[in-house]
């Protein structure tokens, strides 16, 4: 099977090879208006016979264009031409020795009636671009843009604030058509005023490198804010000023100014608050982005060791039920410097402050050995996240694109948690600080009309120190030392990277061909020592250096059967010099991937994959001696033998009419971890021992469908969607063999919203959670349910009050949560007021309990009391 799968790629390659030599025709002309004047960025297409693309171009500033292109089977081809505010021309046209062909556009003339009509509708659609005005999906509830994109067709916030739309992850949030915050874009979605919004563009296709655009591979998509007119050029946001009243102290501060000018755009946001909300989770983490047909980017990171748990609720909102105190400065900004360079920039540093008591009891039931153990822990945790971010974008001219970003971050963090183990009192500590470098450059060059070569330089380092001091009796006996000795815990682990990634892109008539060659080299140094009473433990001490130099040769071929289907093949060969300490080995590994995609029809749009992923282990998973990773676990690392290896197959069906508010979303995955780094745990009633073993990992299927649908005579948009996994995975406790677990989770959820007319209006939804697993025979069970309503009246034409319930069923334990907020909007004011009654309810303790596999675990923890906040905003 394997022969006969790489003798298909070789076939496809060798037919890629065959086209490079095709004959190649080139088309010129120029397109003039009406009185001889050139038009730039007129769309020229070119078609054969079966109405196939042939190539395309855009006119220059003078109106010039030309489209090389392979030689079609007939002579006769048509030409198509389309331009903002001209009709469009199609023109056929049979190829001679000269293929000139000008054109002249006429304007396209729009009574004044058609435009009012037009500029009505909520949903319209041009080309690639959805435009959806805000007016029309708003209930004057929203405070934030992510609020607002809760409320509207085809886009998605995901529960960690990940924007989809259209059914995909969006690549970027512009704001007026520019980049301001790249991937940190849940900086501007969640604090960005939803009132300065009129229009929301869902960008399909999207592509930020102009010459990349040129060959019109892009399949990313991307948001487009549109701002309300009379704001642009003049400084606009808001001030908000909160403060707990009658109940316990809580606060709410924000600052919240833009200013979009054509020379220079700019965002700041501030914001201070104790209401739950965390500042670091809007910072995104590292980049690793590989893209066929576009940039790439890889941001390498160094892995922390010791970890301290703070035991969060993930079922509830962080509003209901985390103690914390955030801090969140950031400045954005975008100018042009030339105007053929442009510059973007964000500074934030982002603070959090976290307080939470919680209680646990665990149970391991390992064969005829159970280890029980009960925890009362009081967890303090201080992070800090800051970043400078620069980007510079140059074109010199049409042919050339070349951009520079530079990335600086400086994290600490510092955790604490004093806890009663049993009846032993437990301290422990860590403080780690993180460095990181990275720089990406990206030069762009177009060297025909069907050529780009990208050539893609990076370089980066990324540093973390760490210090764990931890006072355990337990361990102290362990280790036989004294009681009262403190044992400190010191890792570091400093990891450098640097790279150069070249690839050549061509089109041809059918075919897009890239063809890549890169080389990067990576050196990691791991080490930690475990001291106690001033003495090195050198069996738990670790000083490991991996260097790797990689050579990559990538080839991916796409055959467009038409505009809509087409089949995409990749293998990438890769030569690895493995180096761990004085032990070199060279690896070889291939990759082989294929992509069957049908887009855009009118029955939706399909895709197929299956893909090998073969990788090497990573260095904490290669250390020689054990090494603490919290209170109670040790792990060690082991000897690299073959490539870990992976194979998915995914199927994804997408189908969305923005007019009508329908969507279909329907995926199915299978994920076969045919050897991986599994772990074999010694468990005793004081410590976890986990050792890493190469063996065969584990086997997993999942499958979402979502429907959202509106229904006009109703006024009612909803959406009903499904999560089901099923998943098998060995596992080795107290045994020196795997035996599988075998798990399935299972999520319903209903969800809608009212468009009424009338002053009242619904959001309300159910969601049902299923959890059963399988191990030696013990079968166990979880099942949570949970509802919410929220009711939007509007009491005037300034009053608006909303109340917020939410119950969850535990467990066979009930929590409610009921919120009350009353907003006072003066129309000749700038200032407004909100009166925002938290968990009137007082629900105060949460406890919850979990089994799977061999653990029994129920876990206590302290929910946020009622308050009382009042806020007063300012409106600049």
């Amino acid at each position: 099977m394997r022969i006969i799968i790489n003798k298909s790629f070789l076939l496809f390659y060798l037919l890629a090879s065959f086209n490079n030599y095709s004959q190649e025709i080139k088309i010129t002309g120029t397109i003039n208006d009406n009185q001889n004047r050139g038009i730039q960025s007129a769309s020229v297409s070119l078609l054969d016979e079966n109405k196939d693309i042939l190539g395309y171009n855009f006119s220059d500033a003078n109106g010039n264009y030309s489209i090389s292109f392979d030689k079609p089977k007939g002579n006769k081809v048509t030409i198509e031409v389309s331009s903002l505010g001209y009709k469009k021309v199609i023109q056929p046209f049979t190829l001679n020795t000269t293929n000139i062909q000008n054109f002249s556009l006429e304007e396209k003339i729009v009574s004044l009636h058609e435009v009012v009509i037009e500029a009505g509708k909520k949903i319209r659609i041009k080309q690639d671009t959805t435009f959806i005005k805000v007016a029309s999906f708003s209930n004057k509830t929203e405070q934030t843009l992510e609020d607002l994109f809760k409320k509207l067709p085809s886009i998605e916030v995901l529960k960690d604030g990940t924007i989809k739309a259209h059914g995909k992850v969006i690549d970027k949030l512009l704001i007026e058509g520019e980049d301001m915050f790249d991937k940190n874009y849940k900086l501007l979605s969640k604090n960005l005023d939803a009132k300065v919004l009129d229009e929301i563009q869902i960008i399909d296709n999207f592509e930020d490198n102009p010459i990349f655009k040129k060959l019109n591979n892009s399949d990313k998509v991307a948001i487009n804010l549109k701002i309300k007119k009379g704001l642009n050029s003049v400084w606009f946001g808001n001030v908000t000023l909160g403060s707990g009243i009658v109940s316990e102290n809580r606060w709410k501060e924000r600052v919240n100014l833009g200013l979009l000018k054509k020379e220079i755009k700019l965002f700041y946001f501030g914001d201070y608050n104790n209401l739950g909300e965390k500042a670091t989770n809007l910072i995104a983490s590292n980049v690793l982005e590989k893209n066929t047909f576009s940039n790439d980017r890889f941001e390498y990171v160094a892995k922390p060791l010791y970890n301290i748990t703070n035991n969060e609720i993930q079922f509830f909102s962080k509003t209901q039920s985390v103690f914390n105190n955030a801090f969140l400065n950031s400045l954005s900004f975008t100018s042009k410097l030339k105007k053929n360079l442009s510059i973007r920039g964000i500074i934030y540093i982002a603070n959090d402050k976290e307080n939470q008591n919680s209680s646990a009891i665990t149970n391991y039931n390992i064969e005829n050995n159970p280890v029980n153990f009960k925890e009362e822990n009081f967890y303090i945790d201080k992070k800090t996240l800051s970043s400078t971010e620069i980007e510079l974008k140059y074109t010199p001219n049409k042919k050339n694109y070349i951009t520079n970003l530079f990335i600086f971050k400086n994290n600490s963090d510092k955790t604490a948690n004093n806890l009663l183990l049993n009846s032993e009192q437990i301290k422990q500590n860590n403080n780690t600080k993180n460095y990181s470098i990275f720089n990406h450059f990206n030069h762009t060059f177009q060297l025909s009309d069907n050529k780009v070569l990208n050539n893609y330089f990076y370089i980066g380092n990324d540093k973390i120190n760490e210090t764990t001091t931890l006072l355990s009796p337990n361990l102290n006996n362990f280790l036989n030392i004294s009681l009262n000795e403190i044992v400190v815990q010191n890792a570091n682990n400093n990891l450098f990277f640097a790279g150069n990634k070249s690839k050549l892109i061509s089109k041809f008539n059918k075919i897009d061909l890239t063809n890549t060659v890169q080389f990067e080299y990576k050196k990691e140094q791991f080490k930690n020592t475990l001291i106690a009473e001033n003495q090195n433990m050198a069996d738990y001490q670790n000083n490991t250096i991996l260097k790797l130099f990689n050579v990559f040769q990538e080839n991916t071929l796409r055959y467009n059967f038409s505009k809509k289907i087409d089949i995409t093949t990749n293998l990438n060969f890769q030569n690895t010099v493995f180096k761990k300490n004085t032990v070199s080995k060279n690896i070889f590994i291939i990759n082989p991937s294929i992509y069957f995609n049908i887009k855009k029809t009118g029955f939706g749009s399909f895709s197929l994959s299956h893909s090998v992923n073969s990788t090497l282990p990573e260095i904490n998973q290669l250390t020689r001696n054990f090494q603490l990773t919290d209170y109670r676990s040790f792990v060690q690392g082991s000897t690299y033998q073959n490539p870990l290896k992976n194979q998915t197959t995914a199927f994804n069906y997408y189908f969305y009419n923005d007019k009508k508010r329908y969507s279909i979303n329907t995926s199915a995955f299978y994920n076969n971890s045919k050897s991986i780094f599994n772990t074999t745990s010694n468990i005793t009633n004081d410590f976890n021992f986990n050792t890493y073993i190469q063996n065969k990992g584990s086997e997993s299927f999942n499958f979402n469908f979502s429907y959202a649908n509106y229904i006009r005579k109703l006024k009612l948009a909803s959406k009903i969607e499904t999560t089901n996994s099923w998943i098998t995975s060995p596992i080795s406790a107290n045994s020196t063999t795997f035996s599988n677990s075998k798990n399935y989770i299972n999520s319903v959820k209903y969800s809608a919203t009212t468009y009424f007319k009338a002053s009242m209006n619904f959001d309300f939804g159910i969601s049902y959670n299923y959890f059963q697993s399988n191990y030696q025979g013990i079968k166990n069970t979880n099942t949570t349910k949970d509802a919410f309503l929220n009711i939007n009246y509007k009491i005037s034409k300034t009053i608006l009050a909303e109340s917020n319930s939410s119950i969850y069923l535990v467990n066979n334990q009930n929590y409610t949560f009921t919120n009350f907020i009353l907003s006072y909007n003066p129309t000749e004011s700038r200032f407004s007021y909100r009166l925002i009654f938290n968990n009137i309810l007082n629900e105060n303790k949460y406890t919850f309990i979990t089994l799977n596999n061999y653990t029994y675990y129920k876990s206590s923890i302290q929910l946020v009391p009622r308050y009382l906040l009042c806020t007063i905003k300012y409106r600049i």
